[in-house]
């Protein structure tokens, strides 16, 4: 965000002058201020001042011409009976294209599950003993040899195997006793040459007389020689034998393994597909219907929303009081402004930031007056409605034709005593560049203050107080009675009327002061997107002295003599984060002066949050929040529809410092 400023600059006077058009019964502008009196107390921008304004939602009555509120013909009791004025919200819920896959696949897998259990234990052995057995026998043949795997096994087992073959056949024979025989008397005609070397049909050698060597290799020739002349056909028929068994054993083990494996395949493809389509037609057949009986949309109604002036009735969700909310030195305030010599994510982004903000009346050092407080009201419906439930609208009311369950309800009543939200602010802003983060780079950031406070002196709450319920809020769900919870499921949905609460039942919060920083210009919370999901993001603190310097605070009591890295620059002194309570909530405070008045006003630029229940005191030294210890400390009731209490004393949260939150929608 550009802030541009030209020579030629806006009267302020002229600003005051279109301010007092906006002239109504209960809202309207300043009275006329001088351009420099303006300047001083309002800054550039628009002014607004709220004054003897109330407001309430109720029903449509064209007979009458005010609320139930100043109809002197409705008894005090059942005025409120009246407040079904209502703001209906309805969250889009789940995903439900991913909810319908969500429920098909856990349908899908336990039905995948048992089905393939089934299938394991009945049909894979029938599918794998047929396919093993077809397989099989298609590659055996029932050890036919006229196969062509017959042929081409042969000739592969033949090549390698006939010649061991064939001279394991001729060991046997020559480990007999005639062809040992043979064998020496063949060695003693190479060896002596008493007769010479007979003549017997086989190849005869050179004479080796006395030559033990060459007699005995002669001699071994002719008695393998021998064996093949008187054995060849026997041999031969042998080897054949051999070589056919030895083919058929291949061809068996080669159908054995095929088989094996195509069998085990077919067989686990069969209980597969059995299991999965048991599953499709199931989780196709039921899916649909489970989740059209899930309850994942919402229906909020809020109904009779009220502001008028706070008094000490808890039960009362409006006063029928005005409020004066600021005052002409100290209104809500809609402008521009600077932010100057800003970093943000890196070192060198330094420079000023121009803000559009809008700020409550700031909030007065050592606190509001009385006439400040306001009474906030409403109570609400919110339902829980199935999957299946009509979107149709009536046209006339807004509200849903039908798929509103009672039983599926949530009603509850909220009424908050002495509220004050003065010192809130909302500033919006363009984000600087960060190279690392492009999702930070450039877009829309926020600084948020939101104060709500109840109570600015808590320090001497006691449970037995009588004033309790003016500073305070409080949360019931109990009707009055079993007649007073209305006639219909919600009166949006037929005109009845509202029922009314329990005056005693609920959670009470007295002196509840809640401040929180949700961003500053250090840090901003910044609103993106990612895809078609919107992030909502406290962005991360950077490690850059300059930067956290101006967010983090230095507690002397838990570390009086810090050690600071070397070259950072930082002292104790470095350190401009604190905290935001009821009573402080920043070093830049605002003396305003009107006429001979001044008044201080709180700062703006704390950087931590805090959050106090009931009696709590507060260290002026330190700013710290202490919660009180005795026994009449109070802060968080709970009450029965008696009025029976339970009282579980004060509590405080103080000083969080939120270093990155990230809320982030998914499935959009």
């Amino acid at each position: 965000m550009t802030q541009s400023w030209n020579n030629t600059r806006f009267k302020k006077s002229c600003l005051a002058s279109m301010l007092a058009t906006l002239l109504s019964p209960s809202v309207y502008a300043l009275e006329s201020l001088s351009d420099n009196h303006l300047s001083e107390t309002t800054g550039e921008g628009i002014a607004l001042l709220p004054e003897n304004f109330k407001m309430v939602f109720q029903g449509p009555n064209d007979l009458s011409t005010a609320s139930s509120y100043n109809n002197n013909a409705i008894a005090a009791v059942d005025k409120p009976k009246y407040d079904t004025g209502f703001i209906r919200i309805i969250p889009t819920g789940e995903n439900y294209d991913l909810l319908y896959q969500r429920a098909y696949n856990k349908i899908y897998q336990t039905n995948y599950d048992s089905g393939y259990t089934y299938a394991k234990a009945n049909l894979y052995q029938g599918s794998y003993d047929s396919t093993y057995n077809t397989v099989y026998n298609g590659i055996y043949q029932n050890g036919s040899t006229t196969t062509t795997t017959y042929t081409t096994t042969y000739a592969q087992v033949k090549t390698q195997n006939e010649t061991a073959y064939r001279n394991q056949e001729i060991e046997v024979y020559y480990n007999t006793t005639t062809y040992q025989n043979y064998y020496n008397d063949r060695y003693d005609q190479y060896y002596r040459l008493t007769e010479g070397v007979k003549n017997d049909g086989t190849t005869k050698y050179p004479e080796s007389t006395w030559n033990a060597e060459a007699s005995a290799e002669s001699a071994y020739k002719n008695t393998i020689e021998k064996i093949l002349i008187d054995n060849r056909s026997a041999i031969d028929l042998a080897v054949n034998n051999r070589l056919k068994d030895t083919t058929l054993a291949q061809i068996r083990a080669s159908a054995n393994s095929t088989a094996t494996q195509q069998a085990t395949s077919a067989a686990n493809t069969t209980v597969i597909n059995y299991a999965k389509t048991n599953a499709t037609n199931v989780a196709n057949t039921t899916a649909a219907a489970a989740i059209s009986n899930t309850r994942t949309k919402a229906d909020v109604f809020i109904y009779g929303l009220a502001l008028s002036k706070s008094n000490g009735d808890l039960n009362q969700r409006y006063s029928n009081t005005g409020i004066y909310w600021g005052s002409a030195a100290n209104p809500w305030l809609f402008r521009a402004g600077t932010a100057k010599d800003i970093q943000q994510f890196a070192a060198a982004n330094k420079s000023d930031i121009g803000y559009l903000a809008l700020e409550a009346p700031l909030a007065k050092d050592g606190g509001d007056t009385t006439s400040d407080r306001i009474k906030l009201g409403f109570w609400t419906d919110i339902f829980s409605r199935s999957f299946d439930s009509t979107r149709t609208v009536n046209a006339i009311n807004g509200a849903p034709a039908s798929g509103l369950d009672k039983d599926y309800r949530l009603r509850s009543q909220f009424v908050a005593n002495g509220l004050s939200i003065n010192g809130s602010q909302v500033r919006l802003f363009q984000t600087q560049n960060d190279d690392i983060n492009k999702l930070y780079d450039e877009t829309l950031g926020i600084a948020t203050l939101l104060r709500i406070n109840t109570n600015d002196n808590p320090s001497t709450l006691k449970f037995t107080d009588t004033n309790l319920d003016e500073k305070g809020i409080r949360i019931s769900t109990a009707a009055k009675s079993d007649t007073d919870d209305g006639t219909a499921v919600t009166p949006a949905l037929d005109g009845s009327l509202a029922p009314l609460f329990n005056d005693k039942e609920g959670l009470y919060l007295y002196s509840a002061n809640i401040n929180l920083v949700l961003g500053n210009m250090y840090q901003p919370f910044i609103l993106a997107s990612e895809g078609n999901n919107i992030i909502l993001e406290v962005t991360r603190i950077p490690k850059v002295p300059a930067i956290y310097s101006q967010i983090y605070t230095w507690y002397p009591d838990t570390d009086p003599n810090p050690q600071f890295q070397s070259g950072t620059g930082l002292t104790t002194a470095s350190f401009k984060g604190s905290t935001c309570n009821v009573s402080y909530c920043g070093s830049n405070f605002s003396d305003i002066t009107t006429g001979t008045s001044t008044v201080r006003y709180q700062g703006t630029n704390a950087t931590h949050s805090s959050i106090a229940m009931g009696s709590v005191t507060r260290n002026t030294t330190t700013n710290l929040l202490n919660a009180n210890r005795g026994a009449e400390a109070t802060g968080v009731v709970f009450k029965s529809p008696t009025g029976t209490a339970v009282n579980l004393g004060s509590a405080v949260i103080d000083g969080v410092l939120i270093q990155h939150l990230k809320f982030k929608t998914t499935g959009l």
